[in-house]
């Protein structure tokens, strides 16, 4: 029998929605992991500069190279909060409130990194979560800070595992609610967006 495909779209969301309720049932449980790869950064971490400057901070989420307004919002406080923490400026605006000011440009990316997600998606839905799946997302940051003509920028990436269903957890890692996974995700990426900007004496 062959299927148009209307009717495949509408059966494949129809299946998905099942899973939704399932895993919002507690039938099909979803765990998330941060990958230990990226170095860890803190305050400690950060030079001791001789004078700081006031810094105009502005921060864009991306999902798959296309703005996220939601995530941007919700996640740009925690990128402000680690920039007054690192002591590494006299101020912090999201405004262009200050002529002297430096600008931090940070934009996170989030590709995901696992091939036929759907279909993994798909088999976990079926087996109602016997099967199990994992997926990687990976997060891409391009950051640079400017200030009187000179601009400096950096790369990070990072990268967050999920399990879904009935399956192994990354060997070594701890799992965590996607909240706190995603906030020490973005903490970490900030951190190290700072260490390496200041190795290179941007500041």
């Amino acid at each position: 029998m062959i299927f148009s495909s209307s009717r495949v779209r509408i059966a494949r969301a129809a299946f998905f929605a099942l899973v939704a309720c399932a895993t919002l049932s507690g039938c099909i449980s979803a765990k998330m992991y941060v990958d230990p790869g990226l170095p860890k950064v803190s305050r400690t971490d950060m030079p001791v500069l001789p004078e700081t400057h006031p810094v105009q901070v502005l921060f864009e989420f991306q999902t798959k190279g296309n703005a996220n307004a939601r995530a941007t919002s919700a996640i740009q406080p925690r990128v402000v909060a680690v920039a007054a923490e690192s002591g590494l400026f006299s101020k912090i605006s999201t405004s262009a409130d200050q002529s002297d000011a430096g600008i931090l440009k940070i934009v996170i990316n989030n590709m995901p990194l696992t091939d036929n997600v759907a279909a993994k998606g798909f088999g976990t839905g079926l087996t109602l979560g016997l099967a199990g799946s994992l997926v990687k997302d990976g997060y891409v940051c391009t950051a640079s800070y400017s200030r009187n003509g000179k601009t400096t920028d950096v790369l990070v990436d990072h990268a967050i595992y999920t399990t879904i269903g009935n399956h192994s957890a990354p060997e070594g890692l701890t799992p965590m609610d996607p909240q706190s996974a995603v906030h020490l995700a973005m903490d970490q990426i900030t951190w190290n967006v700072l260490k390496q900007l200041a190795e290179k004496k941007a500041f």
